[in-house]
This record gives C-alpha cells, sequence and structure tokens, in this order.
C-alpha cells in the first residue's frame, strides 16, 4: 500500500546493455552533427549519416581509411599532435579548421574529439564531432572585409586631405614651368606632362582609392593615347631595369567613360607587369577589337603581357580580393582590388591567365571595354 497522498512507487525497468548500446546507436544516427569514431592510428571506425551528408563519403567507402582522407594536405601535420593529446586522455573543443569533401570541396568545421576508453580506463580510439561552420566562418569574412574597407576608407581620407595642399603647390609650379619662354619647346612639353599628372593625382586623393565618387561627367576618349601617356611616364623606371616594352597598337574605335580612373587601371597592371619581370625582361602592349561572339557588341581590348615568374594557382582565385598582396611591405593589396571595379563601372571586363612553366612563364591581364556609345554610356545617361 502506497501512502496518502503520495503517487505509488512504479517499477522502472532498467534496460540491458544490449538495449543502451542500441538507443546510444539510434541518438548517434539520427544526430544532424556528423559524428566519427577513429582508433589512436587514426584509422576511421564508424561513421554517421550526418558524417556523409557532410563529406560525401558513404560508410561502406570511409570505414578503414585513414582520417587523413578528409584532412587537407597541409593540415596532415595537424594530427599526430591531435593523436597525441588523445591518447594522454585530453579532450579537444570547439577546434575550427578545413576539411575535404568527397568532391574536393573545403568546408570549415568546428571539432570537438574526446578520448574512448575501454572497461579497464585506457585509451583507445577517440570520437570526433564536427559541424560544419562554412556559413559561419563566410559571414565572418564579409564582416572582417567591410570593416577593413572602412578603416581604407577612412585613410585615404585623411591622406587626401594632407596631400592636397602640397598638390597645389606643386600644381603652380607646374603651370609657371608650362608658361616659361625662357626653356626649350621639349622642357615646356614635359611641364606640361608634369601638369597633367599632378593634375589626376589630385583627382585621385579626391576619389581616396575609389571610395570617392567621380562627380565628372564622362566622355570619349582614345586608350591608345592613354597607353602611349603611361608608357612615355614609365619609360625612365623601365629603362633603368633593361625592361624591353613592345606595342602592338590596332585601330580601335573610342572608349566612353572616365579617362582618368582608366589610365590608373593601365598604370597599375604595367607596374605589376614590371614588377613581376627579372631584369632584362620584357612586357608587351596590344590594343585592338573584340567582338565578343554572336550579337554582341563591339568591344575595345586591351592586353598587357609580361614573361615574367607566372602567378602560381592558388593565388590567383585571390587577385582581386582587397588586401591580398605577395609583395609584402611594398603592395598593400588594393591595386586589382581598385582596377577591377573601375572596370565593372565602365561595362567591361578584366581577365588573367598565367603559367608558371619554366621556360614559358608570364602573366598576361587583359581588360575588355564597350566601345562609344554602348555599355556604360547607356547607363550613364538612363
Amino acid at each position: 500500500m502506497s501512502e496518502p497522498g503520495k503517487a505509488p512507487k512504479r517499477n522502472i525497468p532498467q534496460p540491458s546493455l544490449e538495449e543502451a548500446a542500441l538507443r546510444l546507436a539510434a541518438i548517434v544516427e539520427s544526430s544532424d552533427d556528423a559524428i566519427v569514431s577513429k582508433d589512436l592510428s587514426g584509422t576511421i571506425t564508424s561513421w554517421n549519416a550526418a558524417a556523409e551528408r557532410l563529406f560525401g563519403y558513404k560508410p561502406e567507402e570511409i570505414i578503414g581509411r585513414s582520417v587523413l582522407t578528409i584532412i587537407p594536405p597541409e593540415l596532415h601535420v595537424q594530427e599526430p599532435e591531435i593523436l597525441r593529446k588523445l591518447a594522454a586522455g585530453e579532450r579537444i573543443e570547439h577546434f575550427e579548421t578545413e576539411r575535404i569533401r568527397k568532391n574536393g570541396e573545403r568546408i570549415w568545421v568546428s571539432l570537438t574529439i574526446s578520448p574512448i576508453k575501454d572497461a579497464g580506463g585506457r585509451v583507445i580510439g577517440a570520437s570526433k564531432i564536427a559541424r560544419d561552420i562554412s556559413e559561419r566562418r563566410q559571414i565572418q569574412e564579409v564582416l572582417i572585409q567591410s570593416e577593413k574597407l572602412a578603416a581604407t576608407g577612412r585613410m585615404a581620407a585623411a591622406i587626401a586631405h594632407e596631400i592636397n595642399n602640397p598638390l597645389e603647390a606643386v600644381t603652380n609650379l607646374a603651370y609657371l614651368l608650362s608658361i616659361d619662354t625662357t626653356l626649350s619647346p621639349t622642357a615646356r612639353g614635359y611641364a606640361q606632362m608634369m601638369l597633367e599628372e599632378v593634375a589626376r593625382a589630385s583627382e585621385i586623393t579626391r576619389q581616396t582609392l575609389a571610395f570617392y565618387r567621380e562627380s565628372g561627367r564622362p566622355s570619349a576618349f582614345d586608350v591608345r593615347e592613354l597607353l602611349d601617356d603611361i608608357l612615355t611616364l614609365n619609360r625612365p623606371h623601365l629603362d633603368r631595369r633593361g625592361i624591353r616594352i613592345t606595342r602592338r597598337f590596332r585601330d580601335t574605335p573610342l572608349v566612353f567613360g572616365y579617362a582618368s580612373e582608366v589610365r590608373q587601371v593601365f598604370a597599375n597592371l604595367l607596374l605589376n607587369a614590371a614588377d613581376a619581370v627579372s631584369e632584362a625582361g620584357a612586357i608587351c602592349v596590344r590594343t585592338g577589337s573584340d567582338c565578343g561572339g554572336p550579337g554582341s557588341s563591339r568591344r575595345v581590348r586591351i592586353t598587357i603581357a609580361d614573361n615574367g615568374t607566372g602567378i602560381p594557382n592558388e593565388h590567383r582565385k585571390h587577385l582581386f580580393t582587397p588586401f591580398f598582396t605577395t609583395k609584402g611591405h611594398r603592395g598593400n593589396g588594393l591595386g586589382l582590388w581598385v582596377s577591377k571595379g573601375i572596370v565593372e563601372k565602365h561595362g567591361g571586363k578584366i581577365h588573367v591567365r598565367s603559367s608558371i612553366c619554366k621556360g614559358r612563364s608570364g602573366t598576361v591581364f587583359a581588360v575588355i571595354l564597350p566601345v562609344e556609345g554602348v555599355g556604360f554610356a547607356r547607363r550613364s545617361v538612363a
């Protein structure tokens, strides 16, 4: 008899060890997180349904293989340290790293790894819980890039403010030189060119590295004249390094847009090419028409090719990413990113192909711009 006011006690049958194991197995199998076990040699011993969804391997394809199968080659060095910690009975929590799916795609995962012990307390393996955090990492990267861009905008605005005063003084001096009749016509021509370049530098500072919106009106210009000016201005630097320049300019229609911005693109590509080649290297600058295939409008194609060392595959996908540079302290990683933005603003495209093969290494940047009357011009008056 039970006491008054109290619920009668019920004898709840305890599950057998076999039933408990089956229940645990069902929980593991239905988990939304990938749960994998391995022995102390790194061989995978179990693989749940979520692991199959995350990594793409069926259990029969992966069980018995090394866990290195899903670890990027450059991260293989991490595995011995992980196994050492597990053998010592340590637990690893929320370890963020990269892994590889069956199709070769890389993903970011958060790992929690716990040692598995036998009845005697000896560590015989490890249980690993992996959670896909790729989306979160992408959001973090976007936020970081936004913060970097905001910081760069503030820095660029401060630089523009400080530089404008001395630029105005240089502009005035260049103007006086350009009208000085005691100078030879050639010297006055150089002074006029200097005046134009100082004006362009002043315009670039006002744009603060493309964070300032162009306030002038676009106009038609000849890209060949633009390229000639850039090559003339950089001739001393190129000659000092013994770099050979080849011009192959075909007749091209006029381009409609902001000449000063497009000049910035070509100047950046030329200087990048000069940095890429060795002493006595070669750079070829070409212009021509580009039909773009059936039904496409006529376009102008400008290519700047060098015979430098080329760009490794792992760097190419980052070329137009802000702050990515292979020049160390000599580069800020903004040149190609800004250039791509300018080209796309004009309704064009920028492509790159490169080879690092010995004897035929080099890089070609191609800029394709709509001709006057299409693309950028249409959008500008819309």
